[in-house]
């Protein structure tokens, strides 16, 4: 008070009036509950009246302007109810305004609706809150240097935090979803609780009704965690409480993904496997291709048993609504497979390989059936397609025979009739494994028919015996031509002579010999992406909006404490002499000790104490050698409470060192500091901490600590502090402060950089509007000569869907870009168009690229990519195809090295492959050949 007294009178000297003012100053002196002893202010007041006499005019302002003030504070304190207006409703919170204070009402501080499932905003009972209305609050907390206040729709504040117990029903306002499996909702304004999905709810829409923000729902506390952390459940209709059978459908989340099943988690901590073959009913190659980790899906059990609980995702079991929940194919079967589920003798059928030996294969069919396959009879060509995992169609070769838990059928690979010596005509190619060399020819086999290969048939050119081992080996796989059959007298049986040469297999199909027809992969999927993402929360802002004010309450009444302490200790010493020195250390230990305590309980405490001495006064009639013996005692486990809690300092020291623990607390964050003053990740760790509990103001300072403390040459650790704090007033601070600490940044950071960092900052929270004046910034910076700064500006007018202006940039970017840079910012923008914008023009953009430029590779490429970016459109569209394979055509045409030819040969061999017929790949193939021999 003094020296605002002393300010207000230097002030004050330069007026022109000399009327005296003393009586006024002295007014405004008077000392407050909290202040010094009334004879200091009654001096300070003494001496500012003789030096403030002669500037009455100034000083009548001053006091005038105290008044205002003091007007205003009697409007804005705790308790007071005053009518607002609603600014804006943002996700959990209304913002409102009050003369030039800005009020925050948080959602668990208004008027639940009537009925349960309903939004909090939209429905409350003292009737909707919407932008722009008025509404009736009471003030819970102020921040008068800030002005912003902290309101209350109620009469009485409720409390921060509640005591729950398991069991206890609760009310509980949805705040959204925090992982895949669990919707958070809150339960006070610093509480909230977490609703498990797959414990909770019987299918997919079930829990979408009540996953949208804002909506009041009544739930029970199923559990509370070691960790505080609160679970909930939905009451009687959640499915935990029903027991698991055959049959039941439900919501499953998918923990892991192998080769032959996936490991789906289900409620109450069960889990259920789900194979390849229960996967789809149209038996796809790759299943489990569309599927990730961490998804929900719609399962039906499918068995209970000693293998677990075995799930389907059939559509038969699932019923046509939970079935379209799931994941699908976007394409169609590369083979279209019959499901046959009689499992006769001569049936088709099929399965996927489970285990492969080196005597059987075992392959899972439908029905929980088994199906065994005799390596020595599917042949060493058709080996190589009976891997694990892989779908296979079978031929069932006898009837089932139980095997343990399972149903056992022998099977073949296919159904044509046995090789044998008999069945075998001239002319007739088969697959052939070399058995044994000899300087006159090969003996080879098939199944159980051999055969030999003169050294004559081997090739069109002579072969010389002594390299024929050279050129063969034994196990190799040919394929031979059978040209003799002729009856071996001295043998008794038929000699089958078989040819290797070029001449005999050059308009054949080689492939067709060495695979089954029916073996045929499907088109490659991509992970399932749903056309409405689900929007999931990565961070939750539970908000302390009673801590400041706590800690306000908390320091005025330690100093009245202290103030009444002073004052009573002249007039009742004897009194406060009785009060245990060593007592009242413990009781202060044991505060400390305790993060978690309100003020209340601490407050409570101290009052303790007091009534503690006022007894120990009172009781006369205690024995001193007692008195000692407590003493001595309390002595003993203190020391023994201290002795632990350095043991317990000491080891977590370590394990922070070790980097073995998570930091938990602010003393962990500066021990971790102190080893490692440098790490950005430390420091916004830090940061983090803070605005986990939504300290707003010290995630600040600490983020300004971080700025001094690293040294300068550490560029890019300063720069994750300069994101992380512009993170930090983009959300929590206003356009102002965020633009001061921008312009404060580019003086220690490459400008450039930081405008395109807060740009994707801006762009990625929709805030266009403040993205658009920082382009214009960027610009006026010399941003105008970037070719990256062009194409990014580029790249937000489509998103923004400002299709005007960026049809328009371009040339003026051409006009002030040079040569060199040209050519990057046409390329962009031709990728833009494709991917963002209209592909016509886009095509049209990459047309006047490779006419200007015919011989960059690169570009062609990308040209290539961009056209080849739609595949569904790809196979729906003759047109777009005869296009593409036109510039295939022109780019196998170029004067480029042959390395690059044959890149575009690769690629265009493949195109066909994938979206062409046999003929268009034949066309390729010739094309290609061509090519070599006139190279050649």
């Amino acid at each position: 008070m003094l020296n605002k007294v002393k300010k207000t009178a230097i002030k004050t000297t330069t007026g022109t009036s000399s009327k005296p003012t003393t009586s006024k100053l002295t007014t405004t002196s008077k000392p407050t509950t909290t202040s010094k002893p009334t004879t200091t202010s009654v001096a300070a007041t003494t001496k500012t009246t003789a030096t403030t006499t002669t500037t009455p005019k100034n000083e009548k302002k001053i006091v005038n302007n105290k008044d205002v003030n003091s007007k205003e504070n009697s409007k804005f304190k705790v308790g007071n109810k005053i009518e607002v207006t609603v600014k804006e409703i943002r996700d959990f919170e209304v913002i409102t305004t009050c003369e030039d204070y800005i009020g925050k009402l948080h959602i668990c501080n208004i008027p639940l609706p009537n009925k349960e499932g309903e939004s909090v905003f939209l429905k409350s009972s003292s009737g909707p809150i919407k932008k722009g209305i008025s509404i009736q609050c009471y003030i819970v907390s102020v921040e008068p240097t800030a002005k912003i206040i902290t309101l209350t729709m109620f009469e009485q504040p409720k409390p921060q935090t509640k005591q729950l117990k398991v069991g206890q029903q609760v009310d509980a306002i949805v705040y959204g979803l925090t992982s895949v499996n669990e919707i958070t909702c809150w339960i006070s304004p610093n509480q909230v609780g977490t609703i498990e999905i797959i414990s909770n709810f019987k299918n997919i829409p079930q829990y979408k009704l009540l996953k949208e923000e804002n909506t009041f729902i009544k739930c029970v506390v199923k559990s509370i965690g070691i960790d505080n952390k609160v679970y909930l459940s939905i009451g009687k209709e959640s499915i935990s409480n029903e027991k698991l059978k055959v049959g039941d459908t439900m919501i499953g989340l998918i923990n892991e993904i192998g080769t032959l099943s996936m490991k789906v988690q289900l409620y109450n901590n069960l889990s259920g496997e789900l194979r390849l073959i229960d996967t789809n009913e149209e038996l796809r190659t790759n299943p489990f291709s569309i599927y990730k980790t961490g998804t929900l899906i719609m399962v039906c059990v499918k068995s209970i048993g000693k293998e677990g609980i075995l799930l389907s995702t059939y559509k038969s079991l699932l019923g046509l609504k939970n079935w379209e929940m799931n994941p699908k194919y976007k394409h169609q079967r590369a083979y279209k497979r019959s499901i046959n589920t009689d499992f006769i003798v001569g049936a088709h059928v099929w399965g996927y390989v489970i285990e492969k030996t080196e005597q059987i294969i075992r392959v899972e069919l439908k029905g929980q059936l088994i199906a065994i396959l005799q390596v020595e009879e599917v042949g060493p060509f058709l080996m190589s397609i009976c891997e694990i995992g892989r779908l296979l169609r079978v031929v069932i070769a006898s009837e089932p025979t139980v095997e343990g838990s399972s149903q056992v059928v022998k099977a073949q690979l296919n159904n044509e009739k046995s090789l044998t010596v008999k069945t075998i005509k001239v002319n007739d190619i088969l697959p052939l494994e070399i058995t044994e060399i000899k300087p006159y020819g090969l003996f080879v086999k098939n199944k159980k028919v051999s055969g030999l290969v003169h050294i004559t048939q081997i090739d069109d050119e002579p072969v010389d015996p002594e390299k024929i081992e050279s050129l063969f080996s034994k196990g190799e796989f040919v394929l031979g031509k059978c040209i003799d059959k002729e009856f071996n007298q001295e043998k008794g049986k038929n000699v089958l002579q078989f040819s290797l040469k070029p001449e005999h297999f050059e308009s054949i199909d080689m492939e067709q010999y060495l695979k089954c027809n029916w073996d045929q992969e499907d088109p490659i999927e991509e992970i399932f992406q749903p056309s409405k993402p689900i929007q999931i929360i990565s961070s939750l802002p539970i908000k302390s909006y009673l801590a400041e004010f706590n800690n306000q309450q908390q320091q005025q009444q330690q100093q009245q404490q202290q103030y009444s302490s002073t004052e009573s200790s002249k007039k009742k010493s004897n009194k406060l002499e009785t009060i245990n020195e060593e007592e009242f250390e413990d009781q202060k230990m044991m505060n400390e000790d305790d993060e978690f305590k309100s003020s209340s309980l601490i407050s409570s405490g101290s009052s303790s104490l007091k009534r503690k001495g006022i007894e120990n006064k009172n009781e006369d009639e205690i024995d001193e050698d007692e008195i000692t013996d407590s003493k001595k005692k309390q002595k003993t486990e203190k020391n023994k409470n201290i002795n632990k809690q350095e043991q317990e300092i000491q080891e977590r020291e370590d394990l922070l060192a070790n980097n073995s623990v998570a930091p938990e607390g602010p003393q962990d964050f500066e021990r971790m500091i102190l080893g490692s003053p440098n790490s950005s990740y430390i420091w916004i760790k830090f940061m983090s901490y803070y605005l986990g509990l939504s300290e707003i103001s010290k995630a600040r300072e600490i983020g300004e600590r971080a700025i001094k403390k690293i040294i300068p040459s550490e560029v890019l650790e300063q720069r994750n502090i300069w994101i992380a704090m512009y993170n930090l007033e983009n959300l929590y601070g206003t356009a102002d402060s965020l633009l001061k600490l921008f312009q404060r940044s580019i003086q220690y950071q490459d400008p450039k950089t930081m405008y395109l960092t807060i740009i994707n900052i801006l762009e990625n929270t929709s805030k266009f509007d403040r993205t658009e004046e920082y382009f214009k910034m960027l610009f006026k910076k010399n941003g105008k000569h970037s070719a990256k700064v062009w194409c990014r500006y580029g790249e937000f007018l489509l998103k923004c869907n400002n299709i005007e202006v960026f049809n328009s940039i371009l040339s003026r970017a051409l006009e002030i870009l040079p040569k060199k840079k040209q050519i990057k910012v046409i390329n962009k923008f031709g990728q833009l168009e494709y991917k963002l914008g209209d592909v016509e023009r886009g095509r049209t953009i990459f047309e006047g690229l490779v006419s200007t430029y015919p011989n960059r590779t690169d570009i062609w490429n990308i040209y290539l990519d961009m056209e080849l970016r739609d595949k569904d459109l790809i196979k729906s569209s003759k047109e777009l195809k005869e296009k593409i394979r036109n510039l295939f055509n022109r780019t196998i045409a170029l004067k480029v090295s042959d390395r690059n030819i044959k890149q575009f040969f690769k690629r265009f061999l493949q195109f066909e492959k994938e979206f062409g017929s046999n003929f268009n790949v034949n066309e390729v193939k010739k094309l290609a050949i061509k090519f070599v021999e006139s190279n050649n």
